[in-house]
């Protein structure tokens, strides 16, 4: 049975991670993905160190040894660096297709969590919610397809210029769904460990940033938006970085909160309507290419949440 205040919990993780990404989309269309990343993971830490310290209880590691301080760590670790290559992969694919195409392919890191999560932590894998993740990839699929080619053949240069634009931004997108179902898998680990989200969270984020931080100092590309001459962008940096503590700094807690409560499976399956919303708002906000697969991919989604909620 699904736990209600789960749902509301992983209810407002899909909204902020759909709003953020067109926040992320517009942004990245003024300025350059590894300096909003760096940016974005001080934003963030401040955050997250927030939420921890309104939200969390510093007071497990009293309770840790040895073997499980350093497991929890190390699990915190390789979430901080997945979580982190992952959205820089993300960043890179939305600067070469759009954010209706990639934020879908993204999506695709349930292929990874299902299996990892039932060998792992023994979780339990019902046929309505297979059915339901199914149906939700195959949804996934129809809103990412490659549009049809227009019978006026473009200048061919342009044509194969774009053509690659949208290979490399598939690919990018995949290996940053990879990276981001390590991240969930080692997160849920850490919150196994000390049932603690908004520590382990900030925690993970902090981790990144430090071990981020040499990049951030000796490549001026990492802080090359703050130079004079790009200063005019610097608000797209500030929204950039709102959009993050709302979504990686917030929304991520309450996601693996409600998988503490209703199970990783059925709340990542949940999840999955993020690009429904986010091609909605991709359409209004962003003005982007309204498809007419779209509705078909709406009716699955909306079938697949019935059979997940109700079968």
């Amino acid at each position: 049975m699904v736990e209600f205040i789960g749902l509301v919990f992983t209810i407002y993780a899909v909204f902020a991670w759909a709003i953020a990404s067109l926040v992320y989309k517009a942004g990245l269309e003024k300025t350059e993905p590894k300096a909003n990343l760096f940016f974005r993971l001080c934003c963030v830490s401040l955050g997250a160190f927030f939420f921890s310290f309104i939200f969390g209880n510093y007071m497990f590691f009293n309770s840790l040894n040895s073997i499980e301080l350093i497991s929890y760590l190390l699990a915190c670790l390789i979430s901080g660096l997945s979580v982190t290559v992952g959205d820089l992969l993300y960043y890179i694919s939305l600067k070469k297709i759009d954010a209706s195409r990639a934020y879908p392919l993204v999506q695709l890191s349930l292929i990874f969590i299902f299996p990892f999560s039932v060998l792992l932590f023994g979780a339990e894998l019902k046929l309505s919610v297979l059915l339901g993740g199914f149906l939700f990839i195959v949804s996934v699929f129809i809103l990412s397809s490659k549009d049809r080619t227009r019978k006026i053949e473009p200048n061919r240069d342009l044509q194969k210029k774009n053509s690659e634009n949208v290979i490399t931004g598939v690919l990018f997108a995949v290996g940053a769904a990879l990276l981001w179902a390590i991240a969930i898998l080692s997160f849920n680990q850490a919150r196994i460990i000390t049932g603690d989200v908004f520590v382990t969270n900030f925690l993970r984020v902090a981790i990144a940033t430090i071990l981020f931080l040499p990049l951030g100092i000796f490549q001026p590309i990492y802080y090359s938006g703050f130079k004079k001459e790009n200063r005019k962008n610097l608000k797209y940096f500030v929204y950039i970085g709102i959009a993050g503590i709302l979504s990686l700094g917030f929304a991520d807690t309450l996601f693996y909160k409600a998988a503490e409560i209703n199970g990783l499976i059925l709340t990542s399956v949940f999840t999955l309507n993020t690009p429904l919303l986010q091609q909605i708002f991709s359409i209004l906000v962003l003005k982007e290419k309204f498809r007419k697969r779209f509705l078909i991919a709406v009716g699955l989604i909306i079938f697949s949440n019935y059979i997940i909620l109700f079968l």
